[in-house]
């Protein structure tokens, strides 16, 4: 079944398994299993937020949002990332290019092979960069999630 088709409630309890995935472990290889993963899940929030909006409300925190001052809500960057995905496999095809799409564990800062910097606020959470884009798991991958399960009522 596809993400398209499916209910909200069926693709809640797909993003809920992602959420549970070995991918997603802060002690996970660094190999494709966490991008096709993250991917999948970036795709099933996304169309998750879509159906609170068709529902005429938003997700729209706005706590760790935003890198070199763009400032977004979650459901804005959740789109932006969705977006961005074709993108991004599309640089080598069969391959998800670890210079556009990273990921990084922890409280920390730097730089990624690509140049772009990066910084995770939060000790024991994911942060996922698409270029400078970044977004977080639990911080606000879970908590998009929780919103949204409040007002589909599900």
């Amino acid at each position: 079944m596809t993400i398209d088709t499916q209910t909200p409630h069926d693709n809640l309890l797909a993003i809920e398994a992602l959420f549970r995935s070995p991918a997603f472990a802060v002690d996970a290889a660094d190999d494709l299993a966490w991008r096709t993963s993250f991917a999948e899940l970036i795709s099933r929030v996304d169309k998750l937020l879509t159906q609170v909006e068709e529902r005429g409300q938003r997700i729209d925190f706005t706590k760790g949002i935003g890198v070199q001052g763009k400032i977004q809500d979650i459901t804005s960057l959740v789109h932006w990332m969705h977006q961005h995905l074709p993108a991004v496999a599309a640089d080598r095809p069969g391959q998800w290019p670890q210079n556009r799409l990273n990921r990084y564990i922890n409280e920390g800062w730097g730089r990624f092979a690509n140049g772009c910097s990066f910084a995770n606020e939060f000790d024991g959470d994911i942060a996922f960069f698409i270029d400078d884009q970044r977004i977080y798991l639990h911080s606000q991958l879970h908590r998009a999630v929780d919103q949204a399960k409040q007002v589909l009522a599900i």
